[in-house]
């Protein structure tokens, strides 16, 4: 008889060691309404922010939509400062995630994060909201520059309508179509053509990457020190190199300083980008390639203040 309890004992006790089922399978203690992942760690903040993380890695790893698709087929694409929008809006949305359970184990411990769909999407649906508002704007004032600056808002639309179609089955329908957005940016690239010219060193890098910016926005782009007289609006300015002191032997620090307007035909100015950043090197040309990354962040985040319309 004392065999068979302490038979029985054992058995509940290496029930009881054993882990959850939803430390394996998220969706065994996740309700219907809820969106959850599971998290791992050394300690058990660890594991609460890993279950976090895993939140958002299922927007940015699991969520394709048919749109993104067909502008990838259409070469192009979100710039940089669209998609840092989106995963900002996204970071604020992911703060209603909470931790519903935990597990220690003899190793570590695991946490379960869970996020409500409906609450989530009805952030996401604010934000669309917003953006439906500034197209609609935008495609009745029918101007080129206005029409130019519609594109970027509809991608990132469609990137947070995907969200919303994840997490409810459904999105939220566009008041402004697919064909009517790419069908207005082709009508303003028709009649724009931006002339751009940086006085800086050879190679024109920084000259470059503005073109191919504008470019990708879908303005008709020329450049040199001639300007284009077709053009109908010029972008100029300078990116020039400050040795500045540095007491390490073998290397050189610089500050590389851009300025860049924008005006029209008519030489009236619409719009202008400054910055600066310092970096070092064995020499210069080693310090200005180190400093491209850099600049050409600032330039796709801030193109559109140059206001070209």
């Amino acid at each position: 008889m004392i065999k068979k309890i302490l038979a029985l004992f054992f058995v509940l006790i290496s029930l009881q060691a054993k882990d959850p089922t939803w430390v394996k399978d998220a969706s065994k203690a996740c309700k219907k309404s809820e969106l959850c992942a599971v998290g791992e760690g050394e300690s058990l903040s660890r594991a609460k922010r890993a279950a976090r993380l895993a939140i958002g890695k299922i927007f940015t790893t699991q969520i394709k939509s048919k749109f993104s698709e067909k502008i990838s087929s259409e070469n192009g694409s979100l710039n940089e400062e669209t998609s840092d929008e989106v995963e900002e809006i996204t970071d604020v949305v992911l703060e209603g995630v909470t931790i519903t359970k935990s597990h220690e184990t003899k190793t570590g411990y695991f946490a379960l994060a869970a996020l409500n769909k409906r609450k989530a999407s009805e952030n996401f649906k604010r934000e669309i909201q917003k953006l439906d508002e500034k197209m609609t704007v935008l495609m009745e004032d029918y101007s080129a520059g206005s029409l130019m600056k519609v594109e970027p808002l509809y991608k990132k639309r469609e990137v947070l309508n995907s969200r919303v179609a994840f997490l409810t089955g459904m999105g939220v329908p566009p008041v402004v179509s697919y064909e009517d957005v790419f069908k207005g940016k082709k009508a303003a690239a028709a009649t724009m053509i931006v002339h751009v010219y940086l006085d800086e060193d050879e190679p024109k890098a920084i000259e470059a990457v503005l073109a191919k910016v504008l470019s990708d926005r879908g303005f008709k782009t020329t450049s040199g020190r001639v300007r284009n007289k077709a053009s109908t609006h010029i972008v100029t300015g300078e990116y020039v190199a400050e040795k500045q002191y540095l007491k390490v032997e073998g290397f050189e620090k610089y500050k590389f300083l851009l300025k860049i307007k924008a005006a029209n035909a008519q030489k009236v100015e619409s719009g202008a980008l400054s910055t600066s950043v310092i970096t070092t090197g064995r020499n210069l040309a080693q310090a200005m390639e180190k400093a491209l990354p850099e600049i050409k962040e600032y330039i796709v985040a801030n193109i559109d203040k140059l206001n070209i319309e």
